[in-house]
C-alpha cells in the first residue's frame, strides 16, 4: 500500500516535530546534568532537569520531608529543581536574607502569588520602594508603644478563652473533651480581626469558626495549587484551565470579604491603637499611582491586599504554633510539668499574668523555641533571586538568575543543625545542657530575618505567651488518644491540621469569670 503525497508529507511533519520536540528533551536533559552552571550541585537527576518532581512534592504536601531528605543525604546545599538551590545553614538564612549593601536579594516572583485585585501587599511586593513604603507605614502598628496599647484588648479576649472552656468544663462537670486547635483559632482569629478591623469575628462568643476561616484554610489549599502551575511558564495559560473553579471561587470570596471589612473599617472613620490607624496615619489614596520618593500612603487597593495577608499572618500562623506548642508539651511529660510549675509558681492569681510579668519565664520561652523549631508555623520557604554577577551563600558561589532559599522544616530537623533534631528538648534553649552544645541555635529563624522579617514577631510572642500562661494556669491539659499522632500532617505554604483533642481539667473547681 501506498501513502499519497499528501499524506506522507503530514507524515513527515509529524515525525519530524516528534524528532525535534526529542532532541529538544534530551539537550534539556543533557544541559541540566552536565552543562548547566547549578551542575555541580548535588541533588537527585530527577529533580535537576525538570520542576515536576519538585511540584508534585508541593501538591502532594510532603514537600518539608521531601527536602529534609534530600539534605539528609545530600548535605547543607541541595539542587531541587533546573534553576533552584535549597540551603540549611546559619550562614546561608544571612546570606540570603540579611541586609546587604544594595539592598537585599529581590523575591522570586514565580514563587509569590499576586493578589486578586493584582496589586502587591507587604509579602509579595518585589519591588523594594513598594515594601518599603508600606512597611514603615505597619512598623507603628507593631511597635512598643502599639503593643502597649493593644495589651488590653488582646487580655480581653484571651480572658473570654478561659471563660469559654470554663462553660465548655462545667457543662460536662469535672472534665471536658475540647478540639484545642479550633479554640485557638477562635482566639487569634478574633484578636486580629479586632486590630486590623476594629471588630471581632464574634468566633468566641459563638463557640465556633466564623465562615472565613474555612476559606482561609481552603485559598491557602488553592495558592499552593496556582504557586505550582506558575512553575510552568510556557503551559501556565494552559494549566489555568484546569485549576478547579470552585478553587479559585473560594480564593475570589476570601479577599472580597477582606476588602469588604476594610472598607466598613474605613467608613467608621475611629482612632485606636491598631494596624488600620498606623496605615492611616497620613491618610489614603484611591488611586493606584506612583508615589514620591519617601510619601508615606496606601491605596485603598493596597489596604485590601494587606488586610488579606496580614489575617493569615496575624491569626493562623498563632493558632499553629499554640495548638503544635499544646501537643508537644501533652507528650512529653516532663516539659509539662516543668512549665506548669514556673507558672504557677510564679502567679498567684490569674490578673498578674500580663504582658511584662510573662516575659521573664525562661523556660516558657524555650518551650515556645522549641515549638518554633519543631512545628514552625511556615513551613517550607521564601524563594529569592540572585542577582546579575552572582553573589556567594555559605562559601558557595551562585550564578545569576538562581533561585535560592533556607527551607524551615528542613533546616530545623537537620541532624547537621541540631542533636536529636526530631525530639522535643526545650532544655536545648537554657544554654545549660552540655548535650546541646553544637546545636546551630541561630539557624532558627521562624519570622525570617533582615529587612523583610515578620513585623508581627513582638506581638506574636506577646500573644503566644499569654495564652500559654493562661491555658495552664487554670488548666490541666491532657491529650486524647485520637490525636496522638496529629502532627502526621500534609503541608500547603501551611500545616494541614486536624482537630486536636485534649481533655480539660480545672485546677480550681467552682472558679468563675475565669479568675483565682
Amino acid at each position: 500500500m501506498h501513502l499519497d503525497w499528501p499524506n506522507s508529507s503530514i507524515l513527515f511533519w509529524i515525525i519530524s516535530a516528534g524528532s525535534l520536540l526529542l532532541l529538544w528533551f534530551l539537550g534539556s536533559i543533557v544541559y541540566h546534568l552536565y552543562l548547566s552552571p547549578l551542575s555541580r550541585f548535588p541533588g537527585p537527576n530527577t529533580w535537576a532537569f525538570s520542576q515536576i518532581p519538585l511540584q508534585l512534592s508541593v501538591l502532594r504536601g510532603h514537600n518539608h520531608l521531601d527536602v529534609t531528605a534530600l539534605h539528609d543525604r545530600y548535605g547543607p546545599v541541595v539542587r531541587i529543581s533546573p534553576t533552584e538551590l535549597a540551603f540549611n545553614t546559619p550562614r546561608a538564612f544571612r546570606d540570603i536574607y540579611g541586609a546587604k549593601p544594595g539592598g537585599c536579594l529581590p523575591k522570586d516572583r514565580s514563587h509569590y502569588i499576586t493578589p486578586v485585585n493584582g496589586v502587591d501587599h507587604l509579602v509579595c511586593a518585589v519591588d523594594s520602594s513598594v515594601h518599603a513604603r508600606q512597611r514603615r507605614l505597619l512598623s507603628h502598628a507593631f511597635s512598643d508603644n502599639a503593643l502597649r496599647g493593644q495589651e488590653d484588648l488582646i487580655r480581653g479576649y484571651v480572658d473570654t478563652l478561659i471563660k469559654k472552656l470554663r462553660t465548655e468544663v462545667d457543662r460536662k462537670e469535672t472534665k471536658s473533651i475540647v478540639d484545642i486547635k479550633n479554640w485557638m483559632n477562635y482566639t487569634t482569629f478574633d484578636i486580629t480581626g479586632d486590630l486590623m478591623f476594629g471588630e471581632s469575628f464574634d468566633c468566641l462568643k459563638d463557640s465556633q469558626l466564623h465562615p472565613w476561616i474555612e476559606l482561609i484554610f481552603n485559598s491557602i489549599k488553592a495558592l499552593s495549587i496556582v504557586g505550582a502551575a506558575q512553575q510552568f511558564p510556557f503551559l501556565w495559560v494552559l494549566l489555568q484551565v484546569f485549576i478547579p473553579r470552585d478553587v479559585v471561587r473560594k480564593a475570589r470570596e476570601h479577599f472580597d470579604l477582606a476588602a469588604d471589612r476594610v472598607d466598613r473599617r474605613l467608613n467608621a472613620n475611629i482612632s485606636r491603637p491598631d494596624f488600620m490607624s498606623a496605615i492611616l496615619q497620613n491618610g489614603l489614596s484611591e488611586t493606584k499611582g506612583a508615589y514620591r520618593d519617601g510619601e508615606r500612603i496606601m491605596s485603598r487597593a493596597e489596604i485590601h491586599s494587606n488586610a488579606f495577608i496580614l489575617i493569615v499572618a496575624g491569626s493562623e500562623t498563632s493558632a499553629t504554633l499554640l495548638s503544635g506548642c499544646i501537643f508537644y508539651l501533652c507528650t512529653n511529660p516532663h516539659a509539662m510539668r516543668r512549665l506548669t510549675t514556673e507558672i504557677r509558681s510564679t502567679f498567684t492569681s490569674d490578673d498578674e499574668i500580663t504582658f511584662r510579668n510573662i516575659s521573664p519565664l525562661k523556660y516558657l520561652s524555650a518551650v515556645i523555641e522549641e515549638s518554633l523549631r519543631m512545628y514552625p508555623p511556615f513551613v517550607t520557604s521564601l524563594a529569592r533571586k540572585v542577582p546579575k554577577g552572582g553573589i556567594i551563600i555559605d562559601g558557595e558561589f551562585i550564578p545569576e538568575g538562581t533561585t535560592v532559599a533556607c527551607h524551615h522544616y528542613a533546616s530545623y530537623h537537620s541532624a547537621s543543625n541540631f542533636t536529636f533534631p526530631h525530639d522535643f528538648l526545650p532544655e536545648r534553649w537554657l544554654g545549660q545542657d552540655a548535650r546541646f552544645s553544637a546545636d546551630k541555635r541561630d539557624v532558627l529563624q521562624p519570622f525570617s530575618l533582615g529587612p523583610r522579617n515578620c513585623l508581627g514577631k513582638n506581638l506574636a510572642y506577646c500573644e503566644i505567651r499569654l495564652i500559654i500562661c493562661k491555658l495552664l494556669y487554670h488548666f490541666d491539659i491532657a491529650l486524647c488518644s485520637e490525636s496522638s499522632s496529629w502532627t502526621d500532617q500534609k503541608v500547603y505554604f501551611l500545616w494541614d491540621k486536624p482537630s486536636l483533642m485534649v481533655t480539660l481539667q480545672p485546677r480550681f473547681p467552682g472558679e468563675k469569670d475565669g479568675a483565682q
